[in-house]
């Protein structure tokens, strides 16, 4: 390998990783409107108690970011995971 393959080769990784280290961020940043669905209901929901198995547990979302514009990343009652939820309008 010549040193002009290998200063390229290097230069393409570091643009890479750049790029994908801006658009984390960007997706990180989003906050969509609305929020999650509430736990806390008026009537008590009892959930089947049971163990959560390892492959459940990967959330499905990180952050809103991760979802549609009407979405938010939430962990619906009862779930193991987190995931994308369809957000509840704030109370004005």
């Amino acid at each position: 390998m010549t040193l002009a393959s290998s200063l390229a080769i290097l230069f393409f990784l570091l643009v890479t990783s750049s790029i994908e280290a801006e658009s984390k961020q960007r997706r990180e940043l989003i906050v969509h409107e609305g929020k999650c669905p509430s736990n806390s209901l008026i009537i008590p929901i009892m959930c089947r108690r049971r163990v959560c198995l390892p492959e459940e547990l990967i959330p499905l979302c990180k952050m809103d970011g991760d979802c549609s514009t009407t979405h938010k990343c939430c962990r619906p009652l009862c779930s193991c995971r987190d995931r994308c939820v369809e957000a509840i309008p704030k109370e004005k």
